[in-house]
């Protein structure tokens, strides 16, 4: 009953911050320090702190017990449409290891006192008064934090992802299949991490012109759409295109607000398509594709970006496979 409680506070004033923070609007920001680093810490902490203090009590348990109350906190905002299940699913693993740290100091906060106060009883507050809960200017600090921080994020970063599939094809073959005016993309019958956390599948590609210049216009699910314009085109062996979308025409039942491809925080540059004959009549077709992220912690954001570009990349290479060898 305990913990029930400790993790419904802590539960609690997790959701009151990120209500706090949307209703600050621009003064506020929901990707920044410090709603990723303060507020999950201070969560850990205080589920930590509200639990009776018990020589059973370890650090791996301190760790682990407030990923309970950042569990809960995922529950509410994705039921209630406070967050989309991408963000979640990229955002959990720091949430949870920062709330963890935090419960970790204040497991070793109680046993630093426990030595100092032998007779103090861990069941009730600094207060000494069992079960209340003494509110302290420390719960308001990512606030403050927010306000100084404001929504500086760091310049864009450009990140390149490259892969490429082996093709049982003439480089003529793998070059009409990859031009052709209207090209279906055919999906793996195994899920992987885009779909199994929500992302849009790509759907088919159209293409006016085969020239510079020409046109190409990449279909998602949920009506997520791509515009390319062909800027580089040698027959046979390359065909590069920039990327461009309107952000204002993306749903958010696409994607999460924070992760709106074409927004400050992530933008499409381009593709690079090469050909490349290899012995035994067959094709070696790369895909580069470019693209940036504008976070204050780029170094995360970054892995995330890439496991799921090289997750699409895969797949429109894999379709084009399909198509030659089919």
């Amino acid at each position: 009953m305990k913990l029930l409680i400790s993790v419904t506070l802590a539960a609690t004033y997790g959701i009151t911050m990120r209500l706090l923070f949307v209703s600050f609007g621009n003064d506020l920001s929901v990707m920044s320090l410090s709603f990723f680093v303060i507020i999950p810490f201070i969560i850990g902490y205080l589920t930590i702190l509200l639990i009776p203090y018990r020589e059973q009590h370890t650090m791996t348990g301190a760790f682990f017990t407030p990923w309970l109350t950042c569990l809960v906190i995922l529950c509410i905002t994705s039921l209630t449409g406070m967050e989309g299940m991408i963000c979640w699913a990229m955002a959990f693993p720091l949430f949870g290891i920062v709330a963890g740290c935090g419960g970790m100091l204040a497991l070793s906060r109680k046993r630093r006192r426990a030595r100092k106060d032998v007779e103090w009883d861990f069941d009730k507050d600094d207060t000494g008064q069992p079960g209340s809960l003494k509110v302290s200017l420390l719960f308001f600090i990512p606030l403050f934090a927010g306000l100084l921080e404001g929504n500086r994020i760091t310049a864009f970063e450009e990140l390149t992802i490259e892969k490429h599939v082996d093709i049982a094809a003439a480089p003529q073959d793998v070059w009409k299949a990859l031009t052709t005016a209207h090209q279906s993309v055919l999906h793996s019958s195994h899920p992987t991490l885009c779909t199994l956390m929500g992302f849009p599948r790509h759907l088919n590609t159209t293409l006016d012109t085969l020239a510079v210049n020409g046109h190409r216009t990449a279909a998602y699910e949920k009506g997520l759409t791509f515009d390319e314009t062909i800027c580089r085109l040698e027959p046979a062996r390359r065909l590069e295109v920039t990327i461009t979308n309107d952000p204002a025409k993306i749903s958010k039942a696409v994607m999460d607000e924070h992760i709106v491809i074409g927004g400050e925080h992530i933008r499409m540059q381009g593709d690079r398509y090469a050909l490349e004959p290899i012995p035994g009549g067959k094709t070696r077709l790369s895909l580069v594709s470019r693209f940036s992220i504008n976070t204050p912690f780029n170094w995360y954001a970054g892995l995330w970006a890439k496991w799921l570009m090289s997750d699409v990349i895969r797949e429109e290479l894999n379709s084009v496979r399909q198509q030659c060898t089919h």
